[in-house]
């Protein structure tokens, strides 16, 4: 004390500075009567509570420090905190129901959704391409048989082909003296009552005719 009889100035000292938290704890405290007025609350709550949102903000900074990091970032963005949380199995689960603005996603694709791919193409493959044919054994005794076979085939047709090439022959068969100069008709195709030669026939009587006049 003075001499004057006055008090010393004693600075205060804050809460946060004696629990050694850098979080509010005052603040803390006024968030904790706003949201349950009904409730007394004790010295010790706002202390707890600053201290477990230090501890979890310490722990995300650091493994979105890390993620920046990997991606060759110097500054900590939305993206690298959600995979900071996504890659950490405790954070993960205390965070499963909260979405982070401009997050984006995880790049994950499910090994099961390429399993079903490959194995459609697989079946569409197997149905279109045909199996291969497969190929008889025949004994000697069987392929001597069937040169035999195809030999008698072969002589029939070309018996066929000369009986045909003869009676076309015949049909259009002609007289060997050249001075006459007209085709003999065969007898299948004369009528009834015609002789084989009738057109030499005709020429006499016409001459005959020429003459008497």
């Amino acid at each position: 004390m003075s001499s004057r009889g006055g008090k010393k100035k004693t600075t205060k000292t804050s809460r946060s500075t004696k629990a050694g938290v850098i979080f509010p704890v005052g603040r803390m405290l006024r968030y904790i009567k706003k949201g349950l007025p009904k409730y007394r609350i004790g010295v010790g709550a706002p202390v707890y509570m600053a201290a477990v949102l230090e501890y979890l903000t310490a722990e995300i900074l650091e493994l979105a420090g890390n993620a920046a990091r990997d991606n060759k970032k110097g500054r900590v963005t939305p993206r690298h905190i959600l995979l900071a949380i996504a890659n950490d199995e405790e954070l993960n689960q205390l965070l499963k129901g909260v979405t982070i603005a401009a997050g984006g996603v995880l790049p994950n694709i499910h090994p099961e959704l390429l399993a079903k791919k490959r194995g459609a193409k697989g079946k569409l493959e197997a149905v279109i391409t045909p199996p291969p044919a497969k190929k008889s054994k025949t004994s000697p005794a069987k392929k001597a048989a069937a040169k035999k076979l195809g030999a008698k085939k072969v002589s029939t047709r070309a018996k066929r082909q000369g009986d045909v090439s003869k009676t076309a022959s015949a049909d259009s068969t002609t007289d060997g003296t050249p001075s006459d100069g007209f085709t003999v008709l065969s007898t299948k195709s004369l009528f009834l009552g015609q002789k084989r030669g009738w057109h030499a026939g005709s020429d006499r009587h016409l001459e005959d005719d020429h003459i008497d006049r």
